[in-house]
């Protein structure tokens, strides 16, 4: 599930596996990767991937199709909601005042 990071913890407390938590510096290369030849870590740049694409400077279906996202929880005022409510990819399962949350199909 593709979440924000605000409230990753809370979900993670409710059982519900999240993309990112407030525990940044765990999705970091340094944990998602192994070292290269030349000493630097290569592999997954979680929470890069996260602020690229929840500020929109990334196209959320190529975060979402890299780690195969499946669901999506977002505040309803966010730029990646105005993009998602307007996409037939995503079916919306529940809003309210503030959430939003999304099944990609």
């Amino acid at each position: 599930m593709y979440n924000e990071y605000n409230y990753g913890s809370y979900l993670l407390f409710q059982g519900i596996p999240v993309f990112i938590d407030s525990r940044a510096d765990l999705y970091a290369p340094e944990f998602n990767g192994k070292k290269g030849k030349d000493g630097k870590y290569e592999g997954q740049d979680i929470f890069t991937d996260y602020i690229n694409t929840s500020n929109i400077s990334k196209y959320y279906e190529d975060t979402f199709e890299k780690y195969d996202i499946t669901h999506v929880i977002i505040y309803k005022n966010s730029k990646l909601n105005m993009l998602l409510s307007r996409d037939d990819k995503y079916l919306e399962l529940y809003s309210d005042k503030k959430f939003v949350i999304y099944e990609r199909e």
